[in-house]
This record gives C-alpha cells, sequence and structure tokens, in this order.
C-alpha cells in the first residue's frame, strides 16, 4: 500500500483505480477524499500501539512454549577441570624380620590413585518426572496470559476504532459546519447586497443596512472560525492514522463517508445485553487473569508434594582420571520438603485471596457491563430522535427566511428578521449535524462494550443518511 501511495503522489496523476482520490485545488494544495474503511486500515497498518501489543502478544507466545519446553528432559553437556592439592595415593604396609633386628620393620609402599589435575567432558540427562502438577500449572499460567494479551490487543483495537470514529466524524462534520457557515455567509452576503439597493431606493434606512453589514462581519467571522477548527480536527486525524507514514501529511483530507442513522430495528439491543458478557475484551482478560491465577495457586500448592527426577550422565572424555572412579551412571532422586516455617502455607493462602479478589472484579464488570450497554442504547436513541425532530425545525427555519426576506425586500420586514432568520436555519442545521455525529460515535462506543467494535464498518458501507 505504501509503495503504491508513494507512487501516486511522486508521479501526480490519477491511477486507474486509484487508493484515494485526489484533486489540486486553488492554491495547489492537494485534497484527498478518504473514505473510512481507507482510514481505518492506515490505522491499523501505521499505529504503533498497536504494534507494541503485537509485540506483547509474541512474547506470550514464547513464554508458553518455554513453560510447554519444562516437560522435557534436560541435556547438559559438561566440561570440567579440578586441580588438588596432591596426588591421590594408597600406601601399602609391610614388616619383615631380620637376623640383625630383635623386632620386625615396617615399610610402606604408595599407589597413585588419581593424579591431581583432573579435566573431565561429557552430557548428563535431567528428566523431571513428578512435581506435584507445578509444571501443568505454569504451562496453564502460560496459556491464561497468551489469552489476555490477545484480548489487550482487542482491547486497545477497539480503543482506537473509537477514537477514529470521533475524529473521521468529526471532521466530517467540522466540513459541513465550514458548508453551513458558507451557507450563511453567502446568504447574508446577498442581504446586505438587496439592503444596499433598498437603501439607495429609499425603502429602508440605513439603520437597516448598517445592521445587514454588521451581520455578515459576523458571518465571515463564524465561518473563518469553522475553517480552524476544521483544520485542527484534521491534524488530530492525521496524527491517529500517521499520515506521514501514507504520504497524506502536506494534504487536505476530505472524509467522504457520509455521516448516518439508522433506525431502531437496525441496532439489536437484546442480543447485545445477552452477548456482552462473553464478547467484552476487558472481562474476558479478567476472565484469563483468574485462570492464571488458579494456575499460579494450583503451583503453590504442588510445593508441597514431593519431586522425583531420573538422570544419567556420561564422561566421554578425561585426562588423568583414575579407572578407579566410574565414567557413566543413571540413577534417580526423589526430593519432600517436610517444614519451611510455614512459608508455603501462607503462600497458598495469599494466591487463594487473589483469584478471590478477581472474582469479585468479575461480578462487579458484568453487572456494570449489562447496565453500560442499556445507558448507551438509550443515550443513542436520544440522539435518534434528535434527528428525526430536526428535519422539521430545518422546514420552518428555511420557510421563516424565505417569508422574512421577501416581506424585507417589499418594505414589510426588517434586516434583523432576514439575519436572525438566517442564523437560526443554520443553528438547526449545526445541531442536525451534533445529532448525527452524536449518533454515530454513541453506536460505536456501544460496539466497543459489546467486544464488536469492527462491526461499525458494516454501518459505515450500508449508511444511507442525506447530507445535511
Amino acid at each position: 500500500m505504501k509503495k503504491i501511495l508513494s507512487l501516486f503522489f511522486i508521479a501526480g496523476i490519477l491511477l486507474v483505480q486509484p487508493v484515494f482520490s485526489a484533486e489540486v485545488k486553488k492554491g495547489g494544495i492537494q485534497h484527498i477524499d478518504l473514505t473510512f474503511e481507507q482510514a481505518y486500515e492506515l490505522m491499523l497498518e501505521n499505529n504503533n500501539k498497536l504494534k507494541a501489543y503485537n509485540e506483547l502478544i509474541k512474547q506470550m507466545k514464547f513464554e508458553k512454549r518455554s513453560a510447554l519446553g519444562q516437560f522435557s528432559p534436560k541435556v547438559v553437556l559438561n566440561a570440567t577441570y579440578i586441580h588438588f592439592d596432591d596426588n591421590l595415593t594408597l600406601t601399602s604396609q609391610g614388616s619383615m624380620k631380620t637376623p640383625f633386628s630383635p623386632t620386625p620393620i615396617s615399610f610402606g609402599a604408595q599407589t597413585l590413585i588419581q593424579d591431581k589435575n583432573v579435566f573431565t567432558a561429557g552430557g548428563a540427562v535431567v528428566w523431571n518426572i513428578f512435581t506435584g502438577g507445578k509444571l501443568l500449572s505454569n504451562h496453564a499460567a502460560a496459556r491464561a496470559k497468551l489469552e489476555a494479551s490477545n484480548e489487550k490487543y482487542r482491547e486497545v483495537q477497539d480503543e482506537l476504532t473509537l477514537e477514529l470514529v470521533k475524529r473521521y466524524y468529526g471532521l466530517r462534520m467540522a466540513r459541513d459546519v465550514v458548508e453551513v457557515r458558507k451557507q450563511v455567509a453567502d446568504g447574508i452576503g446577498q442581504h446586505l447586497k438587496d439592503a444596499k439597493l433598498l437603501e439607495k431606493e429609499g425603502i429602508i434606512s440605513k439603520s437597516e443596512r448598517l445592521h445587514a453589514e454588521v451581520a455578515y462581519a459576523d458571518a465571515m467571522r463564524d465561518y473563518k472560525a469553522s475553517l480552524r477548527d476544521a483544520n485542527v480536527i484534521e491534524e488530530g486525524l492525521k496524527t491517529l492514522i500517521k499520515a506521514q507514514d501514507a504520504n497524506l501529511k502536506d494534504v487536505c483530507i476530505q472524509p467522504n463517508s457520509l455521516l448516518f442513522v439508522y433506525d431502531d430495528s437496525t441496532i439489536d439491543i437484546v442480543a447485545m445485553k445477552e452477548n456482552v458478557k462473553a464478547n467484552n475484551p476487558q472481562l474476558k482478560q479478567l476472565r484469563a487473569k483468574k485462570k492464571a491465577l488458579n494456575a499460579k495457586y494450583h503451583a503453590k500448592m504442588a510445593n508441597y508434594s514431593p519431586t522425583l527426577s531420573l538422570f544419567a550422565y556420561d564422561v566421554a572424555a578425561a585426562s588423568h582420571l583414575s579407572e578407579a572412579f566410574p565414567r557413566a551412571a543413571i540413577g534417580g532422586t526423589a526430593n519432600w520438603l517436610l517444614f519451611d516455617g510455614f512459608s508455603r502455607y501462607n503462600d497458598v493462602k495469599a494466591a487463594n485471596s487473589e483469584r478471590k479478589m478477581v472474582d469479585f472484579e468479575i461480578s462487579d464488570a458484568e453487572y456494570n457491563l449489562e447496565s453500560l450497554v442499556v445507558k448507551q442504547y438509550q443515550e443513542l436513541m436520544k440522539y435518534k430522535e434528535q434527528y428525526d425532530s430536526s428535519s422539521k425545525s430545518i422546514e420552518n427555519a428555511q420557510e421563516a427566511l424565505r417569508t422574512s426576506s421577501l416581506a424585507f425586500k417589499e418594505g414589510f420586514g426588517t434586516s434583523l428578521q432576514v439575519t436572525d432568520a438566517q442564523m437560526m436555519l443554520s443553528k438547526v442545521k449545526i445541531e442536525r449535524l451534533n445529532s448525527i455525529y452524536n449518533y454515530d460515535v454513541t453506536l460505536a462506543d456501544l460496539l466497543k462494550t459489546n467486544g464488536d467494535t469492527k462491526a461499525i464498518l458494516n454501518y459505515v458501507s450500508n449508511s444511507k443518511t442525506e447530507k445535511f
């Protein structure tokens, strides 16, 4: 993807099927049409936080393999050099009688048993055949930690997706607000032209024209402020998708996925309430943590059991090693700790309390999540109702503007009535945009709680909500 984008920007032409639709507008600034799906893919590809947690998953996989390796025999190669203070010898005692001695004469003969310098090289195999279940517990703990890391990755991905919805559709709304503000400025600008003409003809007073000029200046100020607001939001979106990595840093992004609203039947709140306990990644992390703590508890209990091991060794090469020493051996060992000052007892108690604590956390999370789903759904319906009612409000505001403008041109209305109607129309349009934006963010948040934030892509792709 990066290679295609780089070629696209270097060449400055449109490909037959480009990743982005590009256009150079006034001022030489390149404008890029970016869909939500494209922004989503860029975020997944470039976000360093996701990359970091992907490395965590790799780490947990290796730790799981390490725990599994503890079941295998251990093969060790070794080399040893020993320097004794002196040679090891055996003295043989003897005696003899001579004609010249009334008592036997003692004498000793020394036999070299071991040279004082010894070098050996060989190998050994050690296999722990019984540990009281400690190895099984360690492997179960590693498996649970891997499960937790996968759910943590999914949680982070859900959080970033929600943030993308906020920033992408925040920019979409900001661009729409700019358009609304421009319409207001253009409308009041036309009203100012009419006011100047009517003043010249003596139909309205100077104060009416001055009011129109003040209103136009206010409208232009609001329009320019909306442009600055959109630029700030755009930078936030670029930061999230790491626009510099996609050669989008110095372009103007135009989000062309529409703000959307669906009817009540599209959101299956009953299914969400049923599935949230099974799908929520934070809750699944707690359950994985409980598995790991259960394994930890059983590992502590295993310390009460004896341990059994088999071993074998062979000296493959030796220098100055006495033939009296064995070159190979097999055997077994058993260890059983009988008393340790109640250390194991307290370790078991601590591990048991730790896993009980997680039980309370899980129970509390399950209750809160179900309540949160209901709360978020109610908020979603609130914004849906606001959106539904906004259509009638816009119709009324448009009619008020039409009648006030007509009355002003005929000398029966005031400039204040026209500008107030124009501002009221912009107000209800922006409120409509706010209700749609809040609906989209709340929907994404609801999906995040349900552990299915990626489903927002389906809603986006099937959206048909008209522009303001």
